[in-house]
């Protein structure tokens, strides 16, 4: 057996979830704190160096009646080993330290690619601070002080959820350079109280902080505050006091922070203290407190459950549940728990798992578009191997070195049929259907607007009515208008004067040319006025019904040209538009038939026929209501341009497409939305994401 380290201390560890006692293995050079057993504590009580594992289980035996095997205190011997915990292993002696180095010294690349996923950069050895300003900060640890931090935020969100809309609208104002700005400075300050939250309630239980700094992870910046000596602790609840300590200073601000911005006046203190708020609420609540990473929640949760290393133990856990469901193996649990406990285990490792698949994706993604084409690939590929591919390959390794055990098993035919069906399925093609967003609306509809500001004088129609094309809606008079015809009509009667006395008088004669362009010139701008004076009468374009008439439009009132007067809606003929997928159009034929579903239930379904398809994407989704901002199918992202502040531009391309309705339907009274139904080619699962893959790398690609 080989000699223990003499700096090692053993100390009572926190029972377990059963209630069974654990010990401690503290290492100070290292600042580790190993858990172990009673067995192992009882076999550690009892080491001796030199001696054989027939001595140290007889001594076991003869001194706790614990009945050990040869090979167990063999394997706990090698755990010590590999812990770093002996002076020196029996077997090679330091040459088996070189080797173990040897293993861990990697190339340069190995050490870039390690280095961007994780790396720890300690900044502030705090300890003598915190020892010297605990006392200062006794207050923060008493339930007067909490009681009301309680009720300031409870006020503090009464009074805001008086004045919501205003609080929700000073986001708007932080969407700038200045915002960001202030947000980040915010974030810092916040992230730093946070983590001295942690530091002070460590020292008060009396455990030691050797170390304050940042690690970035993924180039992300993070603080932390190593509180490893929480584990000294026996009490899970003063555990727990410390996981929770940072997220209670955060809350605790946002709701002084949320009280404040209620009282305070509009102007930077304001907006310091939305930014506290927002910050407070939201990172505690969404970030700290999410138990699928390691943050506080995560600590909190094992140690609310009493399950240390609780990934560790739950991924156990969570592969042993997978390869019974799959192969049905019988094989014994990682460890004997309560079946609760074991279940809560297996749940808790699969939401982890389905949570980093999602997250370490869309991080590749966003790393990938976030750097040059070149870097952002690789920084892809790092994520993608390290975080996804790796754990995938190693728990196929396990599956290829139990192949023998698993092709014996019943259940992995019944799975591998299953499996095989699934493929099957995925690769036939039997969809047909094509779901189009789309609206249907009017054939004719035109909005009518004054063609210059004018004032109104009488209206002739109400909503609802119907008129016949032609027919006056609203009549307009313009003072404007009428002074410049005034100003024209004398104008052409000076010129007039002048061209019949020309013959007695020489310098009109002399310009009579002139003045006959001048009276042709004037007279065709009288025709154009007297054109723009007609129609200041308002007529309807076509026949149809007086779907909207604008209530501010009344006798006596001046109106902009960019005012609607109308909206003019035809009854006897109804189209369909909506907006066809990129890879829906090579499943499309000619004039293919379909029906129109209403989202409204109470509306019977309409036949339509595809009339037209636009030849190229839509640069925006120009039917607003069947953008998802406004509960439609087609997600939009909101762009705004000098020319229109509020462009939808659709995520994926779409092409507009037209649809006539057959005119034997109910006509809708008003535009409805709806989805219309095609049927087109058919097309597997497999095929169409085969072509949407393509698809992605030759856009990539470049080509």
């Amino acid at each position: 057996m080989p000699e223990l380290r003499q700096e090692l201390r053993l100390e009572r560890g926190a029972d377990t979830l059963t209630g069974a006692p654990t010990w401690l293995v503290i290492d100070p050079v290292a600042n580790r704190y190993i858990q172990i057993d009673e067995t192992a504590y009882q076999l550690l009580s009892i080491w001796t160096p030199g001696r054989s594992t027939a001595e140290i289980a007889a001594r076991a035996l003869d001194r706790f009646g614990v009945i050990v095997e040869d090979k167990d205190i063999g394997e706990f011997a090698s755990f010590l080993a590999t812990s770093n915990l002996t002076i020196e292993p029996v077997r090679d002696g330091w040459r088996s330290f070189a080797d173990a180095a040897s293993k861990n010294e990697h190339g340069w690349l190995m050490w870039a690619v390690h280095n961007y996923l994780f790396v720890k950069l300690p900044l502030l050895k705090p300890q003598t601070f915190l020892d010297r300003t605990l006392p200062l900060t006794a207050i923060f640890f008493t339930r007067r002080f909490w009681a009301a931090i309680a009720a300031t935020g409870l006020v503090g969100l009464y009074l805001v959820s008086r004045q919501w809309e205003t609080f929700t609208t000073t986001f708007m104002n932080f969407i700038s350079w200045e915002g960001a700005a202030t947000y980040g400075l915010t974030l810092i300050v916040v992230k730093c109280l946070h983590e001295l939250g942690h530091a002070y309630t460590a020292a008060r239980y009396g455990c030691r902080v050797p170390s304050m700094g940042v690690c970035f992870m993924v180039l992300m910046p993070v603080l932390y505050t190593d509180v490893t000596d929480a584990w000294r602790l026996r009490s899970r609840r003063q555990r727990m006091t410390i996981d929770a300590a940072g997220m209670a200073v955060e809350l605790g601000l946002a709701c002084v922070a949320t009280a404040l911005w209620a009282f305070l006046p509009d102007g930077p203190l304001r907006g310091v203290a939305f930014s506290v708020a927002t910050v407070g609420w939201i990172l505690s609540l969404a970030v700290n407190l999410n138990p699928l990473m390691r943050f506080d929640g995560y600590y909190l949760l094992s140690d609310f459950l009493g399950i240390d290393n609780l990934q560790f133990r739950s991924f156990a856990f969570g592969r042993w549940r997978m390869r019974e469901v799959l192969f049905g193996l019988r094989a014994p649990p990682p460890e004997t728990l309560p079946r609760r406990t074991a279940t809560i285990l297996v749940v808790y490792a699969w939401l982890v798992w389905l949570y980093r698949l999602v997250l370490y994706t869309g991080i590749a993604l966003l790393v990938y578009h976030m750097t040059f084409k070149v870097l952002g690939i690789v920084l892809f590929l790092i994520e993608i191997v390290y975080f996804i591919a790796r754990p995938i390959s190693t728990e196929f390794k396990a599956w290829w070195a139990a192949r023998v055990a698993i092709r014996q098993r019943k259940r992995t035919w019944i799975n591998a049929g299953i499996a095989g069906v699934l493929v099957l399925l995925m690769t036939v093609p039997w969809s047909t259907r094509i779901d189009v967003p789309a609206v249907i609306e009017a054939a004719e509809m035109t909005r009518l607007y004054p063609t210059r500001p004018a004032e109104v004088v009488s209206i002739h129609v109400t909503q609802g009515q119907l008129v016949a094309a032609g027919a006056a809606i609203v009549t307009l008079t313009s003072r404007e208008l009428a002074h410049e015809l005034q100003l024209t009509d004398k104008k052409i009667a000076l010129i007039e004067l002048r061209l019949a006395r020309r013959g007695s008088d020489p310098e009109d004669r002399s310009k009579s040319l002139s003045l006959e362009r001048e009276l042709q010139s004037l007279r065709t701008k009288r025709s154009g006025l007297a054109a723009e004076r007609g129609e200041l009468t308002v007529r309807a374009p076509h026949a149809g019904e007086v779907a909207e008439l604008n209530l501010e439009v009344q006798p006596g009132r001046h109106i902009a040209r960019a005012e609607p007067i109308a909206l003019i809606r035809s009854r006897d003929r109804v189209m369909a538009r909506g907006y066809l997928a990129e890879h829906d159009l090579a499943r499309l034929g000619h004039q293919n038939p379909g029906r129109f579903v209403f989202d409204n239930p109470m509306l019977a379904r309409q036949p339509v026929t595809l009339k037209s398809v636009a030849g190229a994407a839509s640069a925006s989704i120009e039917i607003a209501e069947l953008a998802s901002q406004h509960g439609g199918h087609i997600a939009v992202r909101p762009q705004s341009d000098g020319r229109n502040p509020r462009r939808l531009v659709p995520m994926a391309a779409s092409y507009l497409a037209t649809f006539e309705v057959d005119p034997a339907g109910d006509a809708p009274e008003k535009s409805e939305r709806g989805i219309i139904q095609l049927t087109g080619s058919p097309q597997s699962f497999l095929a169409r994401a085969w072509r949407q893959t393509l698809k992605v790398l030759v856009r990539e690609s470049g080509v």
